[in-house]
């Protein structure tokens, strides 16, 4: 009883510590808005999501009512009192103006900031630094605006997870940059909100950022602390609604996609031009000035009490199709590889309107990404593309049966099924959509992580896939620059590159940063063995394995293949295949109308290319090969754009030849019976852990898919009882052993019993993986490095080079001394890749042991 009146006094105590905090800053004068205030909202993810959740503003539009106050939300995930986005991203200022004048452009006069959660990662080394920087920030603020208002970040929380960072370790640290950012506003005489004294949680599901559901909680905290009168919820209904049409259109004029193209070095490309019934892109991209202006005055008629006029859009963008399009004659400009054969899986009648990617769930079932929205939004209109899912319920072939897993999408360039729901690359967001009550659409729909870069919408994060242990990767071209907060900090990707994404910790790791490998990345893949091959639509083919340290040291990595246009890879494997084509790689060679086949051969630590006859090739100039993946029943599925207009910026972007009406999917099979996968789904544990040993590519890779969905301890359980059943005597043992260590690190479980036995592997492919695994879970195993001692210097370079890209996410001094052993056994191109990023990238740790000598 008493612990509970404790407790009672100690939350009384906390709401009044909060209630007061912005009276405690000492300001001048009170929060009060007028007539012709401009209000600005800046800091990073956290005050973009409030924005975009509409609760604040219409709290305080409301309350200014019938002031007709203008709010302008110029937040950007990851920014800091170092960095704004909207200033520092690529040419900005030839659009906008540098950092104060864009200021100037919106007519600031007042300013919400929030800033610290991020810089406080920093540590307590950090705090001068920060409290120096903005300094320098609101001195810019107060130059513009008549009232500023600091608001604080809300503690961390605890993460859902052990596998995630445990933030609230950081509270002490992050105290003290709230201690500095109050002693700022009481120096300035500033409005303080603090939403860090006396939080009492229950705000975030990662430990760092706001859920939607909660961002009404810290909308109430702000208004309150600054005196402004909440009104009951349903006056707010409608309001909110209008707030958020408005902050939509707005974040479409101010962070809209194809940046290049507006202002970058595409600005002067034929994708800009206007045409016979279409205005230039600049021009239609000012056009959405006016909608804002409108949207903000039903913002302020509903604030005022009077009847909401509702969304203001315009007639919906009319939509163009080649209307010679026919199947048949497009199956007639076909030849195909010696023993396959080809039909059409799904067109447009199951909805594939430009489809862009196709994966498949544990069950069979197909899921494709369509679009109409691309290359570019209609002004004013709502995104609405599509994932449609696709099933062959009589295995004929060919679809039967369509649904529409998921709308309201924007360019979805990446998909891939794991985790029991659809991750989703679209425009700034990665997204992951869940069906939860069986009917086969999704019903949730989440931001996992945000700030992706936007700047070309056909380089935006795509071509999702899994790598054997559980990673999920993707690319991102030179137009685009992310920075995307994550609870072990920012993630920072500038121009072309890969990310290296491992949900269950939240870790996202940007590779080849900075245009050091393919420019324009659209398709990797892993081979057997997990070697990692990438294509990029302008540079041919990369052996990408070297190329996994999250360095920002620019060393181009080189190519392996000629240079082509190259869209969508996938690796085939499967006994069903004829044995001249299995482990090759097939990949759309979408400019010539055909898809391309390539396998590989040792050479030294990495691979050497040879390309093979075309599987298939097409006289249609229409045929656009832009995704091959090899499906449950063995064939070969190629999603075809289906388009006379191959060129994202040397095609103008509304030409009516842009055919946004047809799609297709092909079946590319060889002759004879398909293989009849079993539901991984609905099949029991151990039928799921079993299918690690099939000898089809595509169940092993979908076990595990599978495997993601069970209760880590169970799966585990399982893993170890089908670990505990594998001897030498079975087909493929070494391979098997690779497969159920690849599944515990799916799951995230560490195992370094088998990792130990997989290191000792006959097989140097086992070994290298093993190694590469090393790396990634140094921070859980006992003694990596005395691991990596003896693979730096294996008898196969492979395993070598491996062994040398693991030492480098070691932050040890000890690191560079086992990684500098390598050379004692010989180097090649890629082992001196890696160990040169490598080097670089412990700098940090062996530099100051080597200055002091």
């Amino acid at each position: 009883m008493k612990r509970t009146r404790r407790n009672a006094i100690g939350c009384i105590l906390g709401v009044a510590v909060i209630l007061c905090a912005a009276s405690l800053a000492g300001a001048k004068e009170p929060f009060k808005l007028a007539g012709d205030d401009v209000v600005v909202f800046t800091g990073g993810a956290n005050m973009l999501y409030l924005q975009q959740a509409g609760h604040l503003e219409a709290i305080l539009v409301k309350a200014a009512a019938p002031a007709r106050v203008k709010f302008r939300d110029l937040s950007w995930e990851a920014d800091t009192v170092f960095r704004l986005g909207t200033d520092i991203e690529r040419w900005r200022k030839d659009g906008f103006g540098r950092r104060d004048d864009q200021f100037k452009r919106v007519g600031a006069t007042v300013f919400i900031a929030q800033f610290g959660q991020l810089e406080c990662l920093e540590g307590s080394d950090g705090v001068a630094r920060f409290t120096e920087a903005y300094g320098k920030l609101l001195d810019a603020f107060s130059r513009q605006a008549r009232m500023v208002v600091l608001v604080t970040p809300p503690p961390f929380e605890k993460p859902p997870s052990d596998l995630i960072p445990d933030l609230t370790l950081r509270n002490a640290d992050l105290s003290l940059y709230v201690k500095a950012t109050r002693e700022l506003a009481e120096k300035r005489e500033l409005l303080l909100v603090d939403l860090f004294t006396g939080g009492r949680g229950g705000l975030m599901d990662n430990g760092m950022h706001v859920t939607p559901g909660a961002q009404v909680k810290v909308a109430h905290a702000i208004a309150k602390q600054l005196g402004v009168k909440i009104p009951a919820a349903p006056a707010l209904g409608s309001l909110r609604q209008a707030v958020i049409e408005k902050h939509r259109l707005w974040y479409d004029y101010w962070r809209p996609a194809n940046w290049k193209l507006l202002y970058g070095d595409d600005s002067r490309r034929v994708f800009t031009r206007g045409g016979k019934d279409y205005i230039p892109f600049r021009e239609e991209w000012k056009s959405l000035l006016p909608l804002i202006d409108k949207a903000d005055e039903r913002v302020w008629k509903v604030a005022s009490g009077g009847k909401d006029p509702g969304p203001n859009r315009p007639a919906p963008e009319k939509l163009h199709g080649d209307p010679g399009a026919d199947i048949e004659k497009e199956l007639e400009a076909f030849t195909v590889l010696d023993g396959f054969e080809v039909n059409l899986f799904a067109s447009e009648r199951e909805g594939l309107t430009s489809p862009l990617a196709v994966r498949w769930d544990p069950s069979g079932r197909m899921y494709v990404t369509v679009t109409t929205v691309y290359p570019h939004v209609w002004p004013g209109d709502v995104p609405n593309d599509k994932i449609i899912a696709i099933e062959d319920t009589d295995n004929d072939g060919k679809a039967d049966k369509s649904t529409v897993f998921a709308e309201g999408l924007n360019i979805p360039t990446g998909m891939e099924w794991g985790d029991g729901g659809v991750y989703v690359g679209q425009n700034t967001e990665l997204l992951f959509l869940k069906d939860t009550d069986g009917d086969g659409r999704a019903d949730t729909r989440r931001v996992v992580l945000g700030g992706f870069g936007n700047g070309d919408s056909h380089q935006t994060i795509n071509s999702f896939v899994w790598s054997p242990g559980g990673e999920l990767y993707f690319g991102q071209g030179d137009g685009c620059e992310s920075r995307v907060e994550t609870p072990w900090g920012s993630s920072d990707l500038f121009q072309a590159g890969f990310y290296r994404f491992r949900p269950k910790r939240l870790q996202l790791h940007p590779l080849l940063d900075d245009f050091m490998g393919p420019g324009n990345p659209w398709g990797v893949a892993f081979d057997r063995w997990g070697q990692i091959f990438s294509i990029d639509g302008a540079g041919g083919v990369t052996y990408l394995s070297p190329g996994q340290i999250p360095s920002n040291h620019r060393h181009r990595i080189p190519t392996i293949g000629s240079p082509g246009g190259y869209c969508g890879i996938g690796f085939l494997d499967s006994k069903l295949l004829p044995k001249s084509i299995r482990t090759d790689f097939a990949i759309g060679d979408y400019k010539a109308n055909r898809v391309k086949r390539f396998g590989v051969r040792p050479n030294g630590s990495g691979y050497s290319l040879k390309w093979k006859p075309h599987i298939l090739q097409s006289k249609h100039r229409n045929f656009r090969p832009i995704d091959v993946k090899q499906g449950p029943d063995g064939a070969i599925y190629v999603v075809d754009w289906y388009n006379p207009i191959t060129c994202h910026q040397d095609d103008a972007y509304r030409d009516p030849r842009r055919d946004k009406a047809h799609g297709r999917i092909w079946r590319v099979a060889a002759k004879g019976p398909a293989v009849k996968p079993v539901d991984l789904l609905k099949a029991p544990l151990e039928t799921v852990v079993e299918n690690l040993g099939s000898t089809e590519y595509w169940s092993r890779y979908q076990a595990k898919r599978a495997l993601s969905v069970h209760p880590r301890a169970k799966a585990a359980a399982e893993l170890a009882r089908w670990v505990k059943g594998i001897d030498k005597k079975q087909t493929r043992y070494e391979l098997r052993l690779y497969e159920a260590l690849t599944a515990y690190a799916t799951i995230e479980v560490v195992e370094p019993v088998l990792l130990g036995r997989v290191l000792r592997s006959e097989d140097h492919r086992g070994r290298a993986y093993a190694a590469r695994l090393v790396g990634r879970w140094h921070d859980r195993l006992k003694d990596p490095l005395a691991l990596l001692s003896r693979c730096v210097l294996d008898e196969h370079p492979l395993v070598r080079m491996e062994a040398t890209l693991a030492c480098a996410a070691i932050p040890s001094e000890k690191s560079i001394t086992v990684a500098s052993q390598v050379v004692d056994r010989g180097v090649d191109r890629w082992i001196d890749y890696a160990f040169t990023q490598a080097a670089h990238q412990l700098r940090p740790h062996w530099s100051p042991a080597f200055q002091k000598g």
